[in-house]
């Protein structure tokens, strides 16, 4: 058993990119609830989870980060959190940068939103994509 927050951290970022079988994804998601849990609302360990989540390599990853989006403690407005999440997602590069730019679309249309609520935050988000010449034209 772990005490420490970095210790469960860790954990926490193996497990969260755990897929296959029923079995496995069913302890991956509870050891999701269970960091949920004991966070007890404290912001810090909130925005770990969310990070964790947005960086996790999981084929469904960009549909788990909209999801998270609409979990009721997730806000635009608060910009540690959203930093946690969705500056978080595009820095788990081969998800973000998928070839069928979802990703992009995905930050496009969060950036507008937050562009609304707090300028300075949305230009930042945007640094995901300074590697651009890595990938190619499709993208």
């Amino acid at each position: 058993s772990s005490f420490g927050m970095t210790d469960r951290y860790s954990a926490l970022n193996c497990l969260a990119s755990m897929d296959g079988e029923e079995s496995v994804v069913a302890r991956r998601d509870v050891a999701l609830q269970k960091f949920f849990d004991d966070a007890d609302g404290d912001a810090l360990v909130l925005n770990k989870w969310f990070m964790c989540q947005a960086l996790a390599d999981l084929p469904d990853v960009l549909d788990r980060v909209k999801a998270l989006v609409k979990h009721p403690d997730f806000t635009l407005t608060n910009p540690n959190r959203c930093s946690s999440l969705i500056s978080a997602f595009t820095m788990n590069a081969a998800h973000f940068h998928a070839e069928d730019g979802e990703g992009y679309k995905f930050l496009g249309d969060i950036t507008a939103q937050v562009d609304k609520l707090n300028p300075q935050l949305s230009s930042r988000m945007g640094r995901g994509l300074i590697q651009w010449r890595k990938y190619s034209e499709e993208r």
